[in-house]
């Protein structure tokens, strides 16, 4: 476990909503030197602790749609294991890829044009890696929250930001040649600055600023974000799914009201299939798990029929606009 004091809590917690943030206003807010914020940003970045950072784009307004599946393997060993990861990690239309504990051992987000391109997707795995796959579950996306980590400084009674992903389609939204650039590359870096992408691509840094606006107005881009790993710094990450099969609408809305005020969730979820919400959460520890799982089953036990829980070990893949989709 690394160690790292209140300012670096500050930096990350800045950041966490807004990894494009220049370093000299990062400066100003968190009382240090431009410098000195640049050195310990590439600290936490060597150490690990910071992950990536992340363009948040809804790429269900340019006609693009997000499904999940979790896979449970079966006698693979753990060279196999590893080149079936190695595979996924280089898949053109993944957006995430987690390694997790309890029943399943991997959960894959996808991102595709349409459910025929998926299936496409999903029989090629399969062929290729189905003689290591005992079980599997399919999830479709309505709604995604990427919560702010309100609890990096414990700030509970501070409004909560979040990237809402109203998953809309939007079909005068159109993207061309330069925008496909732009998102490719700040997908690999949401940090490049304007004036770096305008000299890749001949354009001048005020071109690139204007795209960026118009897909930020457009609701395509929703802004930039940190990926962190929790375990450097002693939390546990895990993945909780309820099942809510006495479908009340209000009550619903009630649970993902709630679900949004809780400070450890950073990733919340609404699906079509088996598991109707999903969720991540980030504890400092198990019994900090536990206690905010039984406080949700006990407010909403008369919806939430079934549920499943299991350890978020690491993230491999994020990447919320697949190269696969700007071919």
């Amino acid at each position: 476990m690394v160690k790292f004091d209140l300012k670096d809590r500050k930096i990350l917690s800045e950041l966490d909503m807004n990894a494009r943030m220049p370093l000299t206003k990062l400066a100003r807010k968190v009382g240090l030197s431009r410098q000195v914020v640049e050195y310990r940003i590439k600290k936490m970045e060597k150490q690990n602790l910071i992950f990536l950072t992340n363009a948040i784009f809804d790429s269900v307004v340019t006609g693009f749609n997000w499904y999940r599946v979790a896979f449970r393997l079966l006698n693979i060993k753990k060279e196999e294991k590893k080149s079936l990861i190695e595979y996924l990690k280089n898949h053109k239309y993944i957006f995430w890829l987690g390694e997790v504990g309890g029943n399943w051992d991997l959960i894959i987000n996808f991102i595709c044009k349409d459910i025929f391109k998926f299936n496409k997707i999903f029989e090629e795995i399969i062929e290729k890696y189905g003689s290591y796959i005992r079980d599997y579950e399919i999830l479709i996306y309505i709604h995604v929250y990427d919560l702010e980590r309100k609890y990096i400084l414990n700030e509970e009674n501070i409004e909560r930001k979040y990237f809402f992903h109203e998953m809309r389609f939007n079909p005068k939204v159109t993207l061309d040649s330069l925008d496909k650039k732009i998102i490719l590359e700040l997908s690999k870096n949401a940090r490049i600055s304007n004036i770096e992408l305008g000299k890749k691509f001949a354009v001048t840094a005020n071109t690139i600023k204007n795209r960026i606006n118009e897909m930020i107005k457009n609701k395509f881009l929703l802004g930039f974000r940190l990926s962190i790993n929790p375990a450097i710094y002693g939390y546990t990450s895990h993945m909780l799914f309820f099942e809510i099969t006495r479908l009340d609408l209000q009550k619903e809305r009630e649970l993902i009201n709630y679900l949004k005020t809780i400070t450890n969730i950073t990733f919340l979820v609404k699906h079509i299939g088996r598991w109707r919400i999903g969720m991540e959460i980030e504890t400092k520890d198990e019994k900090e798990f536990q206690d905010i799982f039984v406080d949700i089953r006990g407010r909403f036990s008369d919806i939430i029929t079934d549920f499943e829980i299991f350890p978020l070990f690491k993230d491999h893949v994020l990447n919320y606009f697949p190269e696969g989709n700007l071919i």
